[in-house]
């Protein structure tokens, strides 16, 4: 009788601790997910409104506080990252230092391996002023911060704060605080008080592949590339 009488006692203290286990699972549940809109209603981004157009592009007002997080990323996740000014044209953000003739590919070449965007790369005059940042271009140009992300991530301080990058091999140097560059107080310097059009999407092109035709000839395949358009605004 006895036996039982604990048996049941046994039973029931479960039963409570079950219950009370569930209850506990359940606020924190509820916890979880009240901090989870708090969150999500201080987060900015939430409001921003997009505007869908017929090639799936979007686009948002920023400033410094956006463009700045994007740039960090560009050499990360190999997207492009382009400014126009306010009429649409190139932006000019510093001045390459390498040799023309040594890229690996002419701007005046009509091979189908280059992409039309990137003719917005550059000053219609003046091949040498950039006006994006791009992984693929800057291998390309033979820039010195190509090296490694230490590198890519110096230049970018140095481009934002207008300080100086000096070449890894330390046979050169950017000083993005001269006038030839972006300038005193660099691209922060320059823009913290404007603000951006911020337009998304992607485009295609081609590049070589490993294949080849009947005439050994390299054959081309698509590929697609995220950029990420900043159009200065009045």
């Amino acid at each position: 009788m006895e036996n039982a009488v604990e048996a049941l006692k046994m039973a029931f203290a479960v039963l409570v601790f079950v219950i009370a286990l569930s209850i506990c699972i359940f606020m924190f549940g509820k916890a979880r997910e009240t901090s989870d809109i708090v969150l999500s209603s201080s987060d900015q981004t939430q409001f921003y409104e997009y505007e869908t157009y017929s090639n799936d592009y979007k686009t948002r007002i920023v400033g410094l506080e956006t463009i700045i997080p994007t740039l960090y990323k560009y050499y990360k996740e190999n997207y492009t990252v382009l400014f126009l000014d306010t009429s649409g044209k190139p932006l000019r953000l510093y001045s390459t230092q390498t040799n023309p003739e040594l890229w690996s590919h002419d701007l005046d070449d009509d091979s189908d391996s280059i992409p039309d965007i990137i003719s917005k790369y550059y000053d219609h005059e003046n091949n040498e002023d950039v006006c994006a940042f791009d992984v693929d271009e800057e291998t390309r140009r033979h820039e010195p911060w190509t090296g490694g992300p230490s590198d890519f991530k110096e230049n970018l301080d140095a481009f934002l704060n207008g300080d100086v990058f000096v070449y890894p091999s330390e046979n050169g140097e950017y000083d993005y605080g001269s006038s030839a560059q972006i300038g005193t107080g660099g691209f922060i310097g320059k823009y913290s008080n404007r603000k951006f059009e911020e337009t998304l999407g992607e485009y295609t092109y081609n590049v070589e592949s490993e294949d080849v035709d009947e005439n050994n000839d390299t054959l081309l395949k698509n590929k697609e590339k995220r950029v990420i358009v900043y159009r200065l605004l009045p």
